[in-house]
């Protein structure tokens, strides 16, 4: 009888979760999912970080590293490389990162064990949350979503760069972290780019959530999270990686001190007519009860300092006006970006 009731509860577990799938339309580690095409990279060198990289293993120590679980990272150094060892657990970055460029190398066991998911099995994890998937892919067939550079459980790559078992691939991550308002609303969800040894993978893919193994956990849990450590898996296989670096990435772009141009007048219709026409090649036009500047193109709002003084609502730049003693303008003198001044009369 209990056995009865269980499998009437698992097959009503299994018919109704049938009915949920992800936003894709595809189900986690659906095998029926189209594999990514394969492509064979173009050859690389390993090249040195740049100025401003944090560098978190440069083949010598782990020093940065801890293990998940708290302590030191216990992986092995071999060959300037750092080693997972099968039961050590995962090994995290001392330092936390939100948005972030990050540069991995790695490589699968050259002695080929194994396969599907059993075979060079690792990851990287984005802020310990997204896990973009290590794998030897090279002739190893398994579910999209989890081959070697998918973000795990929900994106296949878009093709399938992957090299040789034993040889160095690198990954270089564009990693934009999930926001949230007041309440914990979702303002914008994560973003990855992935480069799998030069070539484009994941092409600014939206994570639906922290990877977990049959289903992701959702974005929510990170409502009060803005920066987390990055984390290598240790899934049993002796995977490799070397020169890891990552390049904080700056979350808004800084505004200025104060206000662009806080004098601004009210400029009368009338005078503001008296400065419509020609100058040389600079046509001033007026529409709207505001005044507009022709250049390369296009028509530049301008705003009134004075009667005779112009900036411009969305570009750096002046005109200042020379006017007759009607009132009306006669020549001007622009300064515009890179174009520098300009002199135009009618």
């Amino acid at each position: 009888m209990q056995r009865i009731i269980l499998t009437a509860i698992l097959a009503a577990f299994f018919s109704s979760t049938a009915l949920a799938q992800l936003p894709s339309g595809w189900k986690a580690h659906d095998l029926s999912r189209p594999a990514p095409k394969v492509v064979t990279p173009g050859d690389s060198s390993t090249a040195s970080p740049p100025s401003d990289a944090i560098v978190l293993f440069d083949g010598k120590d782990l020093s940065k590293w801890n293990s998940r679980n708290g302590g030191e990272a216990k992986w092995k150094v071999v060959d300037s490389a750092m080693e997972s060892v099968a039961g050590s657990g995962y090994v995290v970055s001392k330092e936390e990162f939100g948005d972030c460029q990050i540069h991995v190398e790695f490589a699968s066991p050259k002695k080929v064990k194994g396969n599907g998911q059993g075979r060079g099995n690792s990851g990287v994890f984005l802020m310990d949350s997204f896990e973009v998937q290590v794998l030897d892919s090279f002739e190893n067939a398994t579910y999209p979503d989890g081959s070697a550079g998918s973000i795990y459980g929900q994106y296949p790559p878009l093709v399938n760069a992957s090299r040789k078992p034993g040889e160095w691939q690198s990954y270089d991550i564009v990693f934009r972290r999930p926001r949230f308002g007041e309440g914990g609303k979702l303002i914008s969800p994560p973003r990855v780019t992935v480069f799998h040894n030069g070539v484009v993978i994941q092409d600014a893919s939206e994570p639906y959530g922290p990877t977990n193994w049959i289903q992701h956990r959702p974005l929510k849990s990170l409502k009060n999270k803005k920066k987390g450590p990055i984390s290598l898996q240790d899934h049993g296989n002796p995977v490799r990686y070397r020169n890891i670096w990552v390049r904080p990435l700056v979350e808004s772009q800084p505004k200025p001190a104060k206000a662009y141009d806080p004098v601004v007048i009210e400029l009368a219709e009338a005078d503001a007519k008296k400065l419509v026409g020609k100058y040389g090649s600079v046509p001033i036009s007026y529409t709207n009860g505001k005044l507009f500047l022709g250049f390369a193109g296009s028509k530049l709002e301008m705003i009134p300092h004075s009667k005779t003084e112009f900036g411009f609502m969305k570009s750096a730049g002046a005109v200042t006006f020379k006017l007759d003693e009607n009132g009306n303008g006669v020549s001007l003198e622009m300064t515009l970006d890179a174009a520098g001044t300009k002199k135009g009369a009618k």
